[in-house]
């Protein structure tokens, strides 16, 4: 059965994009750093893909979920993440020079890389 769910969050990612995968999974606390979680040991063995975003409002910092599977939805203690459309999101760089630069910029917590890649094709001479 088809439905829309509404989230208010504290943030929104600035890549979160109308398309992407949301999913949760379980997650626990790290210490005493409200920032760090362990996602069930790691095992990734509880991961419930939730729907697709459907609608942000940035300003007021609210996404909705669309989804058509019979799923439990998440609560407080989950960690909520999304995935990208490979199919909006996949592009190659054109032209003689790229550069870039990624920064951490927020401070209070810990962020994982987890893939980058490249293609290139050496042009003419």
């Amino acid at each position: 059965m088809p439905y829309v769910i509404e989230y208010q969050l504290e943030n929104i990612n600035a890549s979160l994009q109308i398309g992407d995968a949301v999913y949760y999974t379980s997650s626990i606390q790290v210490g005493n750093n409200p920032n760090f979680f362990n996602i069930n040991n790691n095992t990734y063995s509880d991961i419930v893909k939730i729907g697709t975003i459907s609608f942000i409002n940035r300003s007021t910092n609210k996404i909705r979920i669309s989804g058509s599977a019979n799923v439990n939805l998440p609560d407080n203690n989950n960690f909520l993440f999304f995935t990208k459309d490979n199919a909006r999101n996949l592009s190659s760089i054109k032209g003689y020079y790229a550069e870039l630069k990624m920064v951490n910029n927020n401070n209070d917590s810990r962020s994982e890389l987890f893939q980058i890649s490249l293609s290139a094709d050496e042009s003419s001479k």
